[in-house]
């Protein structure tokens, strides 16, 4: 671990001891997934008629887009409606709340559409009892909920991840004891993954640690969950980002540190939260893209950002900032290796630390660049590189890209530090 007054960039890192203690926190965090349950009996705070979605919350006016479709269709999926306009009624008149995800300590892909009846995985910090939540990985279907798009297709899908899947990995879970989930990430990440746009080896660590119980599921369970797991390579993201959002959360509430705690945003803005200030939001545009590439016959012109949280994988030394321990992607979003590897060493220059524990072996396994220092992020305008999927105008995921966060909401925050 590198920690030291003055960053690779000779640039000073202010409230050096906070800023220690913030990311001492986070590395002996050991998430560990210890349920698969519905979210309404699984987030503390969760009400019946509430919808979870990407971002700070905003009023559900400001919602436009995919997002505003996906929760639309989450209100006609909970049964609050039949149709979108009586959905549009039941959010007007009260008789559905929408709040942002990490309001209540989950994490959101995309549109993040989390309802009540949903199957959530349920990530927890031995040490602290804290715990997040995520929704399970709706495969690869082009018509996905947070993605945008409620059909019957979309509908059919959710019941089956309600009534089969979620079930059965609940009970494999527990028969597991739980799945200690940091050992996975770290492993992943020498084989080609950064956990956020890449999890290929991630899921088939996981895969491994379950197959101890197949044997003792029923044939149906186990028939459901080998069809779920080996139908698609991005079922662990979900359960990196709920492990991610329980590391970053031991970094919250140390007074003076400038460190990121969460990023998130919607289909209007971006949001950032610091260890020193709290829960506190601060906002600014959304991000831009630097390198994309889109499914064939598509163009920029077709690109929505209809929200995302998936980037509090960023906030733990994971995703962007480890693009160079995932070159495979520069097939299908990164760009060349060298821009990737570039991105990753730039990440150094803003973040206090590198990881102990997530290393990059391209990097003669340094560790991984974590905790962004909002103050020298204003101070260089170099902003946090984000890998993220990429919608669609009418719904749907249409390729993928490297983004980077807008340089405003980290000013502001670093405003906020030099106040106290």
């Amino acid at each position: 671990m590198t920690i030291s007054g003055i960053s690779a960039s000779g640039h000073t890192v202010p409230a050096l001891d906070a800023n220690t203690e913030a990311v001492h926190r986070l590395f002996a965090c050991q998430p560990r997934l210890v349920a698969v349950e519905s979210a309404l009996r699984a987030i503390p705070g969760m009400q019946r008629n509430q919808i979870l979605t990407s971002g700070p919350t905003l009023p559900f006016e400001r919602y436009t887009g995919g997002q505003r479709e996906a929760l639309l269709g989450a209100a006609i999926y909970e049964g609050y409606a039949t149709n979108r306009v009586e959905a549009e009624r039941a959010y007007a008149a009260g008789e559905v709340v929408v709040s942002g995800c990490q309001q209540l300590g989950a994490v959101g892909s995309l549109a993040g559409v989390t309802t009540a009846s949903m199957p959530v995985v349920v990530v927890e910090d031995p040490l602290t009892g804290d715990r997040a939540f995520c929704t399970l990985y709706e495969g690869d279907a082009a018509d996905r909920l947070n993605y945008g798009k409620y059909t019957a297709a979309t509908r059919e899908n959710l019941d089956y991840l309600h009534d089969h899947v979620g079930p059965a990995l609940g009970r494999a879970v527990q028969m597991c004891g739980g799945v200690e989930l940091k050992p996975i990430i770290a492993r992943a990440l020498t084989m080609g993954d950064e956990l956020h746009s890449r999890n290929t080896a991630a899921t088939t660590l996981f895969v491994r640690e379950l197959l101890g119980v197949f044997a003792d599921l029923s044939a149906d369970d186990a028939r459901v969950l080998a069809e779920y797991l080996f139908t698609g390579d991005y079922f662990f993201l979900r359960l990196a980002m709920a492990a991610a959002k329980v590391m970053a959360n031991t970094m919250r509430g140390v007074r003076g540190s400038s460190v990121v705690t969460a990023m998130a945003f919607s289909c209007a803005e971006f949001g950032v939260q610091v260890a020193g200030t709290g829960d506190q939001w601060f906002r600014g545009p959304l991000p831009t893209f630097e390198a994309t590439k889109l499914n064939p016959g598509f163009t920029a012109d077709d690109m929505e950002f209809m929200g995302g949280e998936s980037v509090i994988t960023e906030v733990v030394g994971l995703g962007g900032v480890a693009q160079a321990a995932a070159l495979p992607l520069q097939r299908s979003s990164g760009g060349s290796a060298a821009a990737m590897i570039a991105r990753t060493t730039q990440m150094y220059d803003i973040c206090v630390a590198e990881h102990p524990d997530f290393r990059i072996p391209v990097l003669d396994y340094r560790g991984t660049p974590v905790g962004f220092d909002v103050r020298v992020i204003a101070e260089t305008g170099i902003t946090p590189v984000l890998d993220i999927g990429i919608a669609g105008v009418g719904g749907g995921q249409i390729g993928g890209g490297v983004a980077r966060a807008p340089l405003e909401p980290f000013v502001l925050a670093a405003e906020a530090i030099a106040r106290q």
